[in-house]
């Protein structure tokens, strides 16, 4: 006899290492438990970053999927990508963002004065540096937005 929990891991199409980096706690946290129940492998947090970069670099697997805010203290999410991208990383990457039509006034972010969308164009920013951006997305997050990020990289999330 089959077990449930044999079926739903017959379900995945792999094992889904995850790199989540936000400086939102509370996010990090609801969608570390979001992605889990959904059937990803692992979940490590980093709260900006330089965590982030460390967390890769360390990583034993590599994370196959790195999911990154944009807008965040110390080291923001283009120059994390810039990082990756000098580290050869081979990660499938969703970038978010709550800032994508209204930059935060923040001098210290390096999108802070670009007056377009800006997910759009950290997405071709982060291409062009040879990262596999898969999609963008607005924050708020929702389980339903999460559960579209799991598709968009061909991973069969247990809805």
């Amino acid at each position: 006899m089959i077990m449930p929990q044999t079926l739903a891991s017959a379900a995945k199409p792999y094992p889904l290492h995850i790199l989540l980096v936000d400086d939102d706690e509370f996010l990090l946290e609801l969608m570390k438990e979001t992605l889990l129940d959904l059937g990803a492998t692992s979940v490590e947090l980093a709260r900006n970053g330089i965590e982030g970069l460390k967390l890769f670099n360390h990583a034993n697997p590599k994370p196959n999927l790195i999911i990154c805010d944009l807008c965040m203290p110390q080291l923001g999410g283009m120059e994390l990508l810039s990082h990756l991208s000098r580290e050869s990383c081979q990660a499938e990457v969703l970038i978010m963002s709550g800032h994508n039509l209204t930059p935060p006034k923040d001098q210290h972010w390096n999108l802070s004065n670009y007056s377009g969308p800006v997910l759009n164009l950290a997405e071709k920013l982060a291409r062009i540096q040879g990262i596999k951006v898969r999609a963008t997305f607005e924050k708020p997050i929702t389980r339903v937005k999460v559960v579209d990020m799991l598709k968009t990289i061909g991973f069969d999330a247990k809805e």
